[in-house]
């Protein structure tokens, strides 16, 4: 028997009904804490970046600090041959995904996404770029019911205005 069709103005998953999903998700979006960050950072040390084992460890304490409960993440790690590595360490709260490029400008695109308001992501981000010793970070930051922030900084001159 052949599978039924929706049609538009039904219940099922017909037009109507994806557009009252979208309402209500567009007024809950204000009540809903966390966000996702995206960011690149370049020059980074070949000899962490293509580790597994250090990759998943500094991905593992991201996650940790952006709240996942002990015992909850999951992580796996996909080695690339001759180089390059994803990786992607989960939790129910926090997730943070890794892809590598060694071969430009020894650059890896990261995924940040967690669900807690109490966290502080730019520090995360932050220690990650050290992590992994980039020169250079490019991120897009969206906190969740507010604006996004895009923002270019270079790590260098970060430390020595510390100084």
């Amino acid at each position: 028997m052949p599978t039924p069709r929706h049609s538009p103005a039904d219940t099922g998953f017909g037009v109507v009904s994806l557009l009252q999903v979208s309402m209500l998700g567009y007024f809950a979006v204000s009540t809903i804490s966390g966000g996702r960050w995206v960011a690149e950072i370049y020059g980074c040390n070949l000899e962490v970046l293509e580790n597994p084992k250090l990759v998943e460890l500094a991905l593992r304490d991201a996650v940790f600090k952006l709240g996942a409960p002990p015992g909850s993440v999951q992580a796996t790690v996909y080695k690339f041959y001759p180089q390059g590595l994803s990786a992607a360490v989960l939790s129910p709260v926090a997730a943070v995904m890794m892809h590598t490029w060694p071969e430009d400008k020894a650059s890896a695109a990261l995924d940040l996404y967690f669900y807690k308001h109490d966290v502080d992501p730019e520090s995360v981000l932050r220690g990650l770029a050290r992590a992994f010793g980039a020169q250079e970070e490019s991120a897009f930051r969206f906190w969740r019911g507010n604006e996004h922030e895009i923002k270019r900084r270079a790590q260098a001159a970060q430390a020595s205005n510390r100084s």
